[in-house]
């Protein structure tokens, strides 16, 4: 029987189509090698799909600056780094005066600042204060003084949040609304973007970018931001996105070479008041005054979507399975697949569970282990 060679041509080329669409489903590595061994050296197009789709053999990561912003979901990621460390014996970065959580809040650090105000580092004879391994308070970004004291290779990495959404959250979690008059909340914020009470409180504008290095007296100051963004686009291997923080997490695995049960994470310090919906006059007028988080935002938004992009389907598959072992851990541990908003766990930072109990309960016991007298 006689076929037609375009009609061959065309059967060939869609079994083609539904098997490259079949391999793209396949999760089973196993599996999908056999397939791809059996088409070995019969398909360029095959051939391709196989090298694109190769995750290439990393090393987990150890040594990680963490620019801890306000009211931006950065507890819960450092409760992440927190549980990593303590299950590998890490050195972090605490103020030794603070017991209470170590930050240094919008604090700006100097060479002598670790001798002066850190507690000294792990498993050393003598006292040192040089090869911490992970930094994950509130202080003021300054990369090359945190070189001095970061082990070397550290990755330095942030989190932002949409700027009218993470004003609004700080202006009523610090309760700055109790600072001005109004009968709403939106005219108590526009009273106090109009006023001078923010000056008074480091957490009412542009909060976001003070903590990565802007001066508030360069606020204004059009160049100064822009040079400042610049900077940070050098200088920070990964920013990830509060909107958007799974997705963040996926990132975060793929960057710091993780595993899925790494990244794993509970709701930190989710208790502020209802927020208000934002009218286009509130938002106007929220960009004006926050300029700076805006323009930062909006940079890094960019390029966090260009980044997952260019990962490709694997990003998303990647995201699913991340999901699948968050609702799987959370049930696990909470009898839920979101957090419980109480801790029934026994206090024995050894079990699993209790490692997502919280920073806050995670600081208390790291705190104690790096605490001796220099």
């Amino acid at each position: 029987m006689k076929v037609d060679t375009k009609v061959f041509k065309v059967i060939t080329l869609s079994a083609c189509i539904l098997i490259l669409v079949y391999l793209a489903c396949v999760e089973d590595q196993t599996v999908r090698h056999l397939i791809m061994k059996s088409w070995e050296g019969n398909s360029s197009v095959l051939r391709d799909f196989s090298e694109s789709e190769t995750e290439q053999p990393c090393t987990p990561l150890s040594n990680v600056v963490f620019i801890k912003t306000h009211k931006t979901g950065s507890t819960t990621i450092q409760s992440i780094l927190y549980r990593y460390g303590l299950s590998r014996n890490l050195s972090f970065v605490f103020r030794r005066q603070n017991k209470r959580n170590g930050h240094i809040p919008y604090g700006h650090i100097t060479e002598s600042t670790p001798r002066k105000l850190f507690l000294p580092v792990l498993e050393k004879v003598n006292c040192s204060y040089k090869g911490y391994n992970i930094s994950a308070i509130h202080v003021v970004h300054n990369r090359p003084v945190m070189e001095t004291y970061m082990n070397p290779g550290s990755k330095y990495i942030t989190i932002l949040r949409n700027p009218a959404s993470q004003l609004m959250s700080a202006f009523l979690f610090f309760h700055l609304d109790r600072k001005v008059k109004g009968n709403s909340t939106e005219l108590k914020l526009i009273n106090f973007m109009n006023g001078t009470t923010w000056k008074k409180s480091p957490y009412g504008r542009n909060g976001q970018s003070h903590y990565l290095g802007l001066n508030q007296s360069d606020f204004d100051n059009h160049t100064k931001i822009k040079e400042m963004i610049q900077t940070l686009s050098k200088e920070l291997h990964l920013v990830l996105i509060s909107d958007y923080f799974e997705e963040s997490l996926v990132l975060l695995k793929h960057e710091l070479c993780w595993s899925f049960g790494d990244v794993v994470f509970t709701v930190q310090n989710n208790r502020s008041r209802p927020k208000p919906p934002l009218s286009p006059v509130l938002l106007q007028k929220m960009r004006s005054f926050n300029y700076a988080d805006f323009l930062l935002y909006e940079h890094f938004n960019r390029t966090f979507w260009e980044t997952i992009k260019k990962k490709g389907p694997k990003f998303w598959r990647d995201l699913r399975e991340f999901k699948r072992v968050q609702n799987e851990t959370m049930q696990k541990c909470f009898n839920s697949s979101t957090m419980q908003p109480t801790f029934n766990l026994s206090g024995d930072m050894n079990s699993f569970c209790e490692q997502y109990a919280g920073s806050a309960r995670l600081f208390e016991y790291l705190f104690d282990k790096q605490t001796r007298k220099c």
